[in-house]
Order: structure tokens, then sequence, then C-alpha cells
């Protein structure tokens, strides 16, 4: 047995590497999320219809040409509790995984044909320093390790601190979320297709404030993939 296999069970033995979702230890081959609950995070399909309920969100608003999300967010459940482990727990490598997983599930779809550049919808910097990570920059890199994508985590910044959007209704969070977001100035994305990554889409306000501030560098062709949409 290679001495960091060995290694690796011995660490699992004594500190188990635990599922998320139901807290059993994770066996040999599973990373981040046990196979069970996998496979029982209720999927969208959102990727399959040019229509769903989350290209909806943005017609007659932006063009947003392809739109994907991996399940629902159901609260309380299942789908609820792994966002909250990936987004406010530290599950940052478990983020990177089920964005992985999900890339690879999309991928004999072609729904990343063309696409030519990865931005992860970024934090405020107070924000970033509460928390300590970007959850969607370790998504990207999920997806980056499956589609050979390249990750730009400079392209865009969140230039306004905003509080939660939780409790907010859809014109709220767009008066918190508008223009909210910028890039830099030397910035042209013309003739290039750009798929904006985050963890939840709900109203779809931060990834329409998003897509305006990118709109404003050349014009680009975007697309939008979350982990989790709202029902």
């Amino acid at each position: 047995m290679k001495a960091g296999l060995f290694f690796k069970e011995l660490t699992d033995l004594f500190f188990p590497r635990l599922c998320p979702i139901c807290r059993q230890a994770l066996n040999r081959g599973e990373e981040g999320i046990c196979t069970t609950c996998l496979h029982r995070l209720p999927r969208t399909g959102y990727h399959r219809d040019p229509f769903s309920p989350m290209a909806q969100l943005f017609l007659g608003k932006v063009p947003i040409e392809r739109c994907a999300a991996f399940f629902f967010f159901t609260s309380p459940g299942d789908a609820r509790q792994l966002i909250h482990h990936i987004k406010y727990h530290g599950g940052k490598q478990c983020g990177s995984i089920i964005g992985e997983i999900y890339a690879h599930e999309l991928l004999p779809s072609g729904f990343f044909d063309g696409i030519d550049a990865l931005v992860p919808v970024p934090l405020h910097p107070s924000k970033l320093r509460h928390r300590g990570y970007n959850q969607c920059e370790w998504i990207a890199a999920g997806i980056e390790r499956a589609t050979g994508i390249e990750q730009c985590s400079d392209w865009l910044y969140h230039t306004r601190n905003t509080r939660s959007q939780t409790r907010k209704g859809i014109y709220d969070r767009w008066l918190d979320t508008h223009k909210a977001y910028e890039t830099a100035p030397e910035l042209d994305l013309s003739r290039r297709h750009i798929l904006l990554i985050d963890d939840v889409v709900t109203t779809g306000a931060t990834l329409l404030a998003c897509a305006q501030a990118l709109y404003t560098c050349g014009n680009p062709r975007i697309s939008c993939l979350t982990l989790a949409a709202a029902q």
C-alpha cells in the first residue's frame, strides 16, 4: 500500500470524513458528499429547456443564452443543508467537488460548447474577509477541472456591500444588487462567451446585475450556471 493512501485511510479512521447532509462517514471513493445523498438531490434538468423557469427570470431584461442549475433548493431539505455547508460552514472543498460532478453531468449535453471563460459571482471584500473564501470561486474551480475552461475571477468586482438577500422580495433584491458590480475598465469581452457561476438563483437579481456589468465590456455572450435554484 502506498504511503499516501495508508496515511489517508489512517486519517479517515480517526477523523472520518462526513457527508454534510446525512452526517455518515464517506466511503473510499466518495468525495464531498455520499453517493446516496448525491443521487437524492432533486435535479432541475434546466439545461435541457431553453424556456425553463430560470431562463424566464431574465426575459426582457438581459439576453442570456443558456441556463443551468444542478438541483432545486428546498427549505428545509437536503439541498438547503448542502448549500449552507458550502456557503457558510467552511465547505469550500465540497463546493468544488459538487461543481466538478455537475460539470461532468453536463458535458455530454454540449452545454459548455463555445464558452470561453468562467466568471464566478464575486463577494464584497468585507464579506470575503469575514467568510475567508468565495464559494462561487470554488464551485468554478471544480467546473474548470472538468471542462478545462479558464476561471477569470478578476473580471468582475462587487463594489457595494449588500445585506443578505434571503428574506427580501424581488424588487428589494434588485435595488440592493443594481449597480453593485463593476468590471475592470480596460476589459474587452467582444466576441467572448462568458459563463457566470453562482451558488443559488432565486429571483435572478444577482446574476442580472453581474450580466449587466459584463455587457458594458464589448457586448459579450453570457450564460449562467448555479448549483441550486429556488422553486
